[in-house]
């Protein structure tokens, strides 16, 4: 009887002491159990509805309809998503700004650029990453998990939808008021977005995003009425790269973390979109 109590796994204790609970380690919630599933499933589903835009049944007013509403429906899956992961700040608007602003330019690309199908379903593919990988980011940041490819991650899925509108929105018939005005609200919740990432007070966020959005719109009426002997494409690219460069130091001036290195990265940017603007130039005076 000794040799199977001695055999047994379960220790007894002795008379007059306690028994000491084991203290089980909680392990650090799986990628799947942030709702990646979910939101792999609502970036396809917004690709799959795309996808319909392009039918000959459909007016260019009703695409347009139709875009409104699928922004509505994705911000309403990606707002109980974040509501169940209690993100923090899930109310901000800055979680909804990348997925709203991917398939508005994901439409228009579509619907004023793009001659066929691939194009169009290219555009659309694009606009499933930008939602998935902005929403991800955000999740990740919610529960304290966060990686130095997440910041690329999150300034590109912003960036490309960015330049996408820019180029959009230069290349239309729209009057010149109407096209800045456009650049400015791109510029502006954008900016909200990066500048929401280092502060977490609207005012300060907000008067940042306005500044860059000035910036960025004035910056197009001076290229916009100097430069018109360069196409759509090429303003668009600059004035992406002065929004990013101007963006990126003042996000990290305002998070306290500007360094030599972060100068140096986006100070390229800013070197490039320079060397662009002097190049056209001269450009326009051989012509």
């Amino acid at each position: 009887m000794s040799e199977a109590l001695a055999g047994s796994s379960t220790i007894l204790p002795r008379p007059g002491q306690q028994r000491i609970p084991r203290i089980r380690v909680a392990t650090a919630p799986r990628p799947a159990e942030l709702g990646t599933r979910y939101l792999a499933l609502l970036s396809a589903l917004a690709v799959i509805v795309g996808l319909t835009f392009k039918s000959e049944l459909l007016a260019p007013s009703q695409v347009w309809q139709a875009t409104a509403i699928l922004c509505v429906l994705v911000t309403a899956g990606l707002l109980f998503l974040h509501a169940r992961n209690a993100t923090p700040g899930w109310l901000s608007l800055d979680h909804y700004v990348s997925p709203v602003l991917a398939i508005v330019a994901a439409s228009g690309f579509s619907l004023a650029v793009a001659p066929d199908w691939r194009v169009h379903a290219l555009a659309m593919f694009m606009m499933g990453a930008v939602i998935y990988t902005s929403s991800y980011v955000d999740l990740c940041r919610g529960i304290g998990r966060t990686f130095p490819l997440h910041r690329f991650l999150r300034d590109a899925s912003t960036f490309v939808s960015l330049l996408a509108l820019f180029y959009l929105v230069l290349q239309s018939n729209l009057p010149d008021i109407l096209r800045f005005s456009w650049i400015f609200a791109v510029a502006l919740f954008s900016g909200y977005r990066s500048f929401r990432l280092a502060t977490q007070k609207e005012g300060i966020a907000l008067l940042a995003a306005f500044l860059t959005a000035g910036t960025v719109a004035f910056g197009a009426f001076g290229m916009v009425t100097y430069l018109n002997n360069q196409g759509s494409a090429y303003i668009a690219v600059v004035l992406a790269f002065a929004w990013y460069a101007w963006q990126g130091l003042t996000v990290h001036t305002l998070a306290d973390s500007l360094n030599w290195r972060i100068v140096f990265e986006y100070g390229l940017f800013a070197v490039i979109c320079v060397y662009l603007i002097v190049l056209a130039i001269l450009t326009g005076r051989a012509l």
